[in-house]
C-alpha cells in the first residue's frame, strides 16, 4: 500500500492465503479449512492500513480523500471487471430464478453491502454452488473496515493518542465475544462487528511492533510456530466448524506472528520471488478464480474431476496474472490527480449502466424468454412440485398412530426422511393394516460428540445448543410415537464421517424403543435439474436418465460403502436408496417419467410426489415385517 513500508513476506504471506482458500474452493485434500485463509488476509489488511493511516496523522498529513482514492485505484478496476464479466455470462447460463438472484446480489456487490445481502439472504455454504458474487462479501467488509479504521485513528489521533493501543484491545476483545456468542449464526459470518477482531488483530501488531522485541532470540522458531498454526487450520477444519470464534483465532494469532517478526527462515521463505508474485496476483486470483468455479460447474454439470480442478486453477492464475499485469500494474501508475477527475465518470457510466441493468433483470423476473418454451414449462413445474410436496406432507402427518395398525412404522430424518415417508406413503397396501408417521430431525443431537480438540469441542457446542435443545423438546413431546412404533427407519442426506457417529444414534434410540431399526443409505444427489435442463437440447429429453447415471455426484457412494459396513457389523438392516432410483447394469439413472412427462425430482435430490410414488414401489416391504 505505501512503497516506503513495503515488506515482500507479506506478498508471500498473502500468497499462503490466497492458495488456501483457492484449494478449498477446489476442493483439494486436505485443505478442507483453507477458507480461513480469508481471516490471514483480514488480519493483513490491518496491519497494512494501520501502516498507511498511522504514520500520516504523525505527520499530520492525513488526508480522507486521498485515503479512498488510493483504496478506488487499488481495488475497483478489477472488481468492476469481474462483476461485468460475471453479468455478462450469468445472462448465458443461468435460468430465470438464479439469473433474477444473481441481478440483487450483483446490484449489491456494486455498492459494497453485499455481506448484507448474503447474510439476509442465504448463509454462505447455502450459496456456495450457484453464486458467482458470493466471494464479493468480503470486499464489501472491508470497505467498511476502511471508514471504521480511518475514522477511529483520526478521531483516536485526536482524542487518546496515548491509549489507542488499550481500545484496539478492548474492540478486539469485544468483537471476539459477540462472534463466540453469534457463533453459527449467519450475522457474525458476514458482519464487521464480528470480525473486528480480525482487523484489529493486524492493527495493533503494527502499533506494538518498533516498541517491542520479543522473541528476538528465537524468531526462526516463533515464525514457524506462526507458519504452522496457518497451515495447521487450512488441514485441521473443514466447513462444519464454524466462524468466526475460536477456530479463526488459530490462523489469526499464526499471521499476527509472522507480520511481527522478521527476518526469519520463514520470512526468506516467504520473500521468494514466485511465492511473492502469487501474492501480487492474489486479489485477482481472489476474485477470479470463484466465478471460474460457478460457471464452470453450471455449464458443465459433470462433476469436477481432479486433473480438471488443476486445469482450473492454472487457468486462473493465468487470468490473474494477465490482469495484474495489464490492469492492476498500469493503474498503479497513474496519478492520484487523474484518477480523481476521471473515475468519477467512468465509475458513474458503469454503475448507472450496471444498475440499470441488474433492475431491468429483476423486474423481468430473470428474462425468461432467453430459454426455450419446454424447458421454462418443467423449470416452473418444480415450483409446483415442491408446492405439492409440502401439501402432502401437511396433510399426512398426524403425529399419532392408528391404534389397530399391525405395523407402526416410525420415518426419522431430515428432508430427505420426509421424501422416504412420501414413497412408503403412497405404497401402503391398506390390507396389511400399515400405519406410518414422519418426524424431522435434521441435527441428530442424540450422538455423542467425539472431537478431535477442545476448540473443535466449543465451536460445534456452541453451534448445536439452541438447535439441539429444541429438537430434544421435540423427542421428549412425542415419546409416545418412539414407544409404539415397531419400527423405526432412519433416511437422512448423511454427511461424511456417518459411519463414526450412526452408532451413537442406534444405542440412543434402543434406549427409549424396543422398535426395529432399519437405516437408509445417503440421499443421491445429481445436479440441479432446472440446471440440467438448460445443457440439454430439447429434442433429447428423454435421454436424460441416461445421462444421470454419468453425471451424478458418485463422491457419495464411498460415504454408502462405509455406512452399509458399519451397519453389517451391528446387524442393523440398511435400505439401499440408491438403488430405487439407479440401475447399475444398465447404467441409468431414473430421474425423468417419460410416459407421463414429469420429473421425479425437483431440485438435485428432493423427490417429487410421482418420483417418490415411482421410488416406493420398488423398496422390498418385506423389511418392515
Amino acid at each position: 500500500m505505501n512503497n516506503t513500508f513495503y515488506r515482500a513476506d507479506i506478498d508471500g504471506l498473502r500468497a499462503i492465503a490466497i492458495l488456501g482458500v483457492v484449494f478449498f474452493h477446489f476442493n483439494i485434500y486436505p485443505f478442507e479449512g483453507g477458507y480461513l485463509g480469508v481471516d490471514v488476509f483480514l488480519v493483513i489488511s490491518g496491519y497494512l492500513i494501520a501502516s498507511f493511516i498511522f504514520p500520516k496523522l504523525k505527520n499530520n498529513n492525513f488526508n480522507f480523500f486521498e485515503f479512498f482514492l488510493r483504496r478506488i485505484k487499488r481495488l475497483l478496476p478489477t472488481y468492476y471487471i469481474t462483476l461485468v464479466l460475471s453479468f455478462i455470462l450469468a445472462y448465458f447460463v443461468f435460468e430465470p430464478d438464479i439469473f433474477n438472484k444473481f441481478a440483487k446480489s450483483s446490484i449489491s456487490s456494486f455498492f459494497f453491502v453485499s455481506n448484507f445481502f448474503f447474510w439476509k439472504n442465504s448463509g454462505y455454504w447455502d450459496e456456495s454452488n450457484t453464486n458467482p458474487l458470493l466471494h464479493t462479501w468480503t470486499l464489501s467488509l472491508e470497505w467498511q473496515f476502511y471508514f471504521f479504521i480511518s475514522v477511529f485513528f483520526f478521531l483516536g489521533w485526536r482524542f487518546f493518542k496515548n491509549y489507542l493501543k488499550t481500545v484496539l484491545l478492548i474492540i478486539f476483545i469485544l468483537s471476539l465475544l459477540l462472534s463466540i456468542l453469534f457463533i453459527g449464526r449467519n450475522v457474525s459470518f458476514f458482519l464487521i462487528p464480528f470480525r473486528l477482531f480480525e482487523f484489529s488483530i493486524g492493527s495493533f501488531i503494527f502499533l506494538i511492533e518498533k516498541k517491542t522485541k520479543l522473541f528476538e532470540n528465537h524468531k526462526n522458531i516463533v515464525s514457524f510456530i506462526g507458519f504452522f498454526l496457518i497451515i495447521f487450520s487450512f488441514t485441521n477444519f473443514d466447513s462444519t466448524n464454524n466462524v468466526p470464534g475460536y477456530i479463526s483465532l488459530i490462523p489469526c494469532f499464526g499471521a499476527a506472528i509472522i507480520l511481527y517478526q522478521n527476518n526469519s527462515y520463514v520470512h526468506h521463505i516467504l520473500s521468494n520471488k514466485k511465492i511473492v508474485y502469487i501474492g501480487l496476483i492474489s486479489y485477482s486470483l481472489y476474485l477470479f478464480h470463484w466465478p471460474i468455479i460457478t460457471y464452470y460447474n453450471s455449464f458443465y454439470i459433470t462433476e469436477l474431476k481432479y486433473e480438471m480442478k488443476i486445469l482450473l486453477i492454472v487457468f486462473s492464475l493465468f487470468l490473474s496474472a494477465i490482469n495484474y499485469e495489464l490492469v492492476e500494474k498500469k493503474i498503479r501508475k497513474l496519478s492520484l490527480k487523474f484518477i480523481s477527475i476521471n473515475s468519477f465518470f467512468l465509475l458513474s457510466t458503469v454503475l448507472i449502466l450496471m444498475l440499470t441493468l441488474n433492475i431491468f433483470v429483476i423486474k423481468n423476473n430473470g428474462l425468461p424468454d432467453r430459454i426455450n418454451d419446454e424447458k421454462i414449462k418443467f423449470i416452473n413445474s418444480f415450483k409446483n412440485e415442491k408446492r405439492e410436496r409440502n401439501n402432502f406432507l401437511e396433510s399426512n402427518i398426524d403425529s399419532k398412530f392408528d391404534a389397530s395398525s399391525k405395523i407402526k412404522l416410525l420415518v426419522l430424518g431430515d428432508s430427505h426422511g420426509g421424501d422416504m415417508f412420501m414413497a412408503i406413503r403412497q405404497n401402503i397396501n391398506n390390507e396389511q393394516k400399515f400405519d406410518i408417521e414422519y418426524l424431522e430431525f435434521s441435527h441428530w443431537c442424540f450422538q455423542k460428540n467425539k472431537f478431535k480438540n477442545i476448540l473443535v469441542f466449543l465451536d460445534r457446542i456452541q453451534k448445536r445448543v439452541k438447535q439441539c435443545s429444541d429438537e430434544k423438546l421435540q423427542f421428549i413431546n412425542n415419546s409416545k410415537l418412539f414407544k409404539e412404533a415397531n419400527i423405526i427407519l432412519l433416511s437422512s442426506s448423511w454427511y461424511e464421517g456417518i459411519d463414526t457417529y450412526i452408532d451413537d444414534i442406534i444405542n440412543y434410540l434402543k434406549k427409549t424403543s424396543e422398535a426395529k431399526i432399519i437405516v437408509s443409505s445417503k440421499t443421491i444427489f445429481f445436479p440441479k435439474m432446472s440446471t440440467l435442463l438448460l445443457r440439454i437440447k430439447p429434442e433429447k429429453i428423454n435421454e436424460i436418465n441416461m445421462l444421470s447415471y454419468d453425471i451424478r455426484y458418485k463422491a457419495q457412494d464411498l460415504i454408502n460403502v462405509n455406512l452399509e459396513k458399519k451397519l453389517n457389523d451391528m446387524r442393523v438392516h440398511y435400505l439401499d436408496k440408491t438403488k430405487l432410483i439407479c440401475n447399475d447394469e444398465d447404467e441409468v439413472c431414473y430421474i425423468f417419467n417419460k410416459d407421463k412427462n414429469k420429473f421425479h425430482i425437483f431440485d438435485g435430490s428432493h423427490w417429487t410426489l410421482e418420483g417418490a410414488r415411482y421410488y416406493g414401489k420398488k423398496i422390498d416391504f418385506s423389511i418392515f415385517e
